[in-house]
């Protein structure tokens, strides 16, 4: 029971790097959440071929595009709900609620879109760490509002 415990919490701290790497735009520590052969899946826009086609596709280097480009956003900022993780020996499965708060760039007037996720996994462990090997990202909803104060400009 306690090695089920300490890979759940393993799990969700990988699935938590994620979100904070997307957020921040911190490239190192979302390429440190994936597999060398990683597979994603961004709303039916398949992404196979490994780390580099999945770090390319997330910094706008890749001609497969994300429906939202994460590196045209001014910020975003994901709040994880439910998480659960099936373990099974070093293979797991985990499905992941989140809501993400997406702020365009000011040529796009200030707006923001929350949206209602689910993100699918498949994780291996490797070399005592987990890491996502297949990530399916699901939308289930979105809404668009004009924001009445807009962060500081990162650019």
């Amino acid at each position: 029971m306690e090695t089920l415990t300490a890979d759940r919490l393993a799990i969700a701290d990988v699935v938590n790097r994620y979100f904070m790497a997307i957020d921040s735009r911190d490239w190192d520590r979302l390429r440190s959440c994936f597999t060398d052969d990683v597979e994603g899946i961004y709303e039916g826009v398949r992404v196979a071929g490994g780390i580099d086609r999945i770090m390319a596709f997330f910094t706008g280097q890749s001609p497969v595009r994300f429906p939202l480009e994460i590196v045209d956003l001014r910020a975003s900022m994901h709040f994880i709900g439910n998480h659960f993780a099936e373990v099974t020996g070093d293979r797991a499965v985990a499905q992941t609620y989140a809501q993400a708060h997406l702020i365009d760039r000011p040529a796009a007037g200030p707006r923001m879109r929350t949206r209602g996720l689910r993100y699918l996994d498949e994780l291996v462990r490797v070399d005592g760490r987990w890491q996502i090997s297949r990530r399916e990202h699901v939308l289930d909803w979105m809404r668009r509002d004009e924001l009445l104060v807009a962060p500081a400009a990162a650019d």
